[in-house]
């Protein structure tokens, strides 16, 4: 938790990127005529619009001959919807918190994403937010989390391939464990970006949606299925992305607090 002037410290950090921001548009427009074209800056609330269509979720492929949580493979129909392009960022959510008065699930056990802040990794995913959590952000935003259709279809296209660039894998593409890091990075660093542009699906953290967990229709796996939890898509850093599929599927009670972060998604309509 921010104790004992942590707020005033967290307020120092945002005055200065607010004032770092400005003396960049300072320098920009004395030295615009001289300078090339400075490359294009991160809009860390960019949303990305996913069209109306079918697409395939799930998959066919058996463990050990068992059928798995993402079987069987089917088809979709989505209406158009839009998603953020890049996971919340701790800068997005300390704003967010701070204009809301907001501590979440974690403060009560001592263990959330507040200890996780620092100014080098303001750009890096959230992480240890609940469902809850996320939720709360989400709607503050004026979004909603996407349910796992949406989060699939945005990840994957429409042609049922495995990892968001393709059918194949790609070393040093995502922030999984082949990488090396062991820890969240900056969202945006690796070319793991959909067919729609949208970025970080397979690596750096795990997402919540809004779908809890329930059998797809011919799913016959007993045991396994809770609708009192609420489902996590993606990989991360700590997942081997080689071993890994965009249609895999897990889940946790909403409570839970561990690597997980979010994005939100809101209807193309609104």
């Amino acid at each position: 938790m921010f104790r004992n002037g942590g707020i005033a410290i967290v307020l120092a950090f945002l005055i200065f990127l607010g004032l770092a921001a400005c003396g960049k548009k300072e320098e920009t427009a004395v030295t615009e005529e001289a300078a090339p074209a400075a490359a294009k800056e991160i809009d860390y609330e960019e949303m990305v619009l996913i069209p109306a269509g079918e697409f395939t979720m799930g998959s066919n492929d058996l463990d050990k001959g068992k059928q798995t949580p993402a079987y069987p493979e089917h088809k979709v129909t989505l209406p158009a919807f839009y998603v953020d392009k890049y996971e919340v960022t701790n800068k997005q959510f300390l704003d967010f918190a701070i204009a809301n008065s907001f501590t979440g699930d974690g403060a009560k056990e001592g263990k959330d994403w507040r200890q996780f802040i620092t100014i080098d990794n303001a750009y890096n995913p959230v992480l240890y937010i609940t469902w809850n959590d996320a939720t709360a952000y989400c709607k503050a935003k004026g979004k909603r989390l996407p349910t796992e259709a949406e989060w699939e279809k945005a990840a994957r296209g429409t042609d049922g391939r495995r990892y968001p660039w393709g059918n194949e894998w790609k070393e040093n593409i995502a922030n999984t464990y082949e990488i090396g890091l062991r820890n969240a990075a900056k969202v945006g660093t690796y070319q793991d970006i959909s067919p729609y542009g949208v970025v970080d699906m397979l690596g750096n953290v795990q997402e919540w949606t809004a779908t809890p967990f329930e059998a797809y229709k011919g799913n016959t796996l007993k045991g396994t299925f809770d609708s009192s939890l609420k489902i996590l898509r993606g990989a991360s850093f700590y997942h081997y992305g080689s071993k890994s599929h965009i249609w895999d599927r897990s889940a946790q009670n909403p409570n839970y607090l561990a690597n997980f972060g979010c994005r939100c998604a809101k209807d193309a309509t609104q």
